[in-house]
């Protein structure tokens, strides 16, 4: 179950409680229904919160590994708008999302493993970058893959810090 089902499970029981003391006679205490719910409803809403706690804990665990790997999904979204980019220079160069995102989950399980994990970005980001440059090159003609070579290479080092905007700027445009 998911955190918001557990939230909607647990408003639910309020939700029902709320009613039956509305619902109640004069003595509340001599009401057995109320009574019974309460208990059910004590013991649901412990075992949701531990379950909650768990799953909580869980996404805090996933988001933290997720984290990890921002910079190989970010080497992949510099070579998807490299790649992108490639119908400004000829129509012919049309890459889709859907084509690029089952290459790349194709390339990120059959990379090599390592258990190190610094060493499994560098390779998930080495095998991904090599891997997309050469059969980008295979569907280009010859007279762009020097071109599609250098957006590659700026796209990378300018994300990566490498050059700035100023920089850029001037090499583009001049003085």
């Amino acid at each position: 179950m998911t955190l918001a089902n557990f939230k909607w499970q647990l408003t639910d029981i309020e939700g029902k409680i709320l009613k039956l003391v509305a619902d109640a006679s004069e003595d509340i205490l001599n009401d057995e229904e109320l009574i019974n719910v309460l208990d059910q409803s004590k013991e649901t809403s412990q075992q949701i919160n531990t379950k909650m706690i768990e799953a909580e804990r869980t996404a805090l665990e996933i988001d933290q590994n997720w984290e990890l790997y921002r910079c190989v999904a970010t080497r992949g979204s510099v070579l998807y708008f490299v790649i992108a980019d490639l119908a400004q220079m000829d129509p012919m160069y049309q890459y889709s999302l859907d084509f690029f995102v089952k290459f790349f989950n194709r390339w990120l399980k059959n990379s090599i493993q390592s258990d190190v994990l610094s060493e499994r970005l560098k390779i998930l980001i080495n095998d991904i970058t090599d891997s997309f440059y050469v059969n980008i090159c295979r569907g280009l003609f010859e007279k762009d893959k020097l071109l599609y070579s250098f957006l590659n290479t700026t796209g990378i080092i300018w994300r990566d810090g490498w050059i700035t905007f100023n920089e850029w700027n001037y090499f583009v445009r001049g003085p």
